[in-house]
């Protein structure tokens, strides 16, 4: 494995971790401080979804087995949660400029669908 890849890896891993990590934070505490943790958790889960397709294009591409279906499953649910908090959440803190008592339900919401993909895909390596 190259260095290249290893650094996509790495990054990843990194940029999901601190995505899917402030997002059960935030579901846990009701949004609590969520103007100050949208924008680097967005740039994360931008990272972690650019990084994932390289890593897709170059280690999964043209096949269709069952890691592979796991994998495109816990992209979609990651793909779910960054939509669900880009659009719910920059709405939200547009109208109020804090956070409203529903965001809190909109992070519960995206870290059910996070975990799903956690799950995905730490057992794809072993279907």
């Amino acid at each position: 494995m190259g260095p290249f890849l290893i650094s996509i890896i790495a990054m990843h891993v990194l940029s999901s971790v601190f995505w899917a990590g402030t997002t059960f934070v935030l579901a846990r505490t009701g949004a609590n401080d969520v103007a100050r943790l949208f924008r680097p958790q967005f740039g994360a889960a931008v990272v972690a979804m650019i990084s994932g397709a390289l890593l897709w294009s170059f280690i999964h591409a043209g096949n269709v087995g069952n890691a592979e279906m796991l994998l495109a499953l816990g992209a979609g649910t990651a793909v779910a949660a960054l939509v669900i908090q880009a659009v719910g959440v920059l709405r939200g803190l547009r109208r109020t400029g804090q956070a409203a008592p529903w965001l809190g339900l909109l992070y519960r919401i995206s870290a059910g669908l996070l975990l799903v993909t956690v799950i995905c895909m730490t057992v794809a390596r072993y279907v």
